[in-house]
């Protein structure tokens, strides 16, 4: 073999390589954006349901303020804490 024959077959393993090389990354980036999709749609639908819950919950905090400032509940919540009684569980 001619030495410019071994210099182009060297090239041509090179370049078949980086090919193989090039098609496992394009696989990989392909496999990668499709779990970024899916992440992207789980994430949008867990904003949804956070942002559901912070309105349960601001509605709920309505309630309680409203029951508290009805039933003067902050008397009777101190009046709790000031008389209840510590219970100490023994270890076994």
């Amino acid at each position: 073999m001619l030495p410019d024959e071994m210099e182009a077959e060297k090239n041509r393993k090179i370049i078949l390589s980086q090919a193989n090389t090039i098609e496992i990354l394009q696989r990989n980036v392909r496999d990668l954006q499709g779990q970024l999709n899916l992440q992207y749609v789980k994430n949008k639908k867990l904003i949804e349901q956070n942002a559901e819950a912070m309105v349960i919950i601001g509605h709920k905090q309505q309630e309680i303020d409203y029951l508290k400032e009805r039933c003067n509940f902050s008397d009777v919540e101190s009046h709790y804490m000031d008389n209840s009684i510590i219970v100490e569980r023994e270890e076994v």
